[in-house]
């Protein structure tokens, strides 16, 4: 059933990534099929193909923007100790954490700023994550 079912999503995905990227749709359909989200539609236990056009776009940037990073094992320990603190300062649940950098792309911020952050104090960070959530919330 899914197999009828994946062609059609495809279809409606790659409209909507012609008109978001303004590419033609012959480019569209190289950016989904190229993409490290793609193999991931036909998993049977996932029923990725459930998902809404838009929700397929955003699974699809999101793998996109985390394969484009090679991640090492300290800016992985960096990142987690700024979830970790982050969630203790502002008393929630480290998840709750985790789910407010990725809305606001700070997980994005400080792997591609680990160089200069990481060699900043604690509190130094957390004000910096929070300077970063003001500007970006407001948007």
């Amino acid at each position: 059933m899914y197999n009828s079912i994946i062609p059609l999503k495809i279809s409606k995905l790659a409209t909507l990534v012609a008109q978001r990227k303004r590419i033609p749709i012959s480019a569209a359909l190289s950016y989904i099929y190229d993409s490290p989200f793609y193999e991931q539609i036909y998993d049977e236990e996932a029923k990725w193909w459930y998902l809404d056009t838009e929700s397929l776009y955003r699974q699809i940037e999101l793998a996109r923007t985390m394969s484009s990073y090679i991640i090492s094992d300290n800016v992985i320990t960096f990142f987690t100790f700024c979830v970790e603190r982050y969630a203790k300062k502002h008393d929630m649940t480290s998840l709750q954490s985790y789910a407010l950098f990725r809305k606001y792309k700070i997980d994005n911020y400080l792997i591609e700023g680990f160089e200069v952050l990481h060699t900043q104090g604690e509190d130094t960070i957390l004000q910096d994550i929070e300077v970063y959530l003001k500007n970006h919330s407001r948007k």
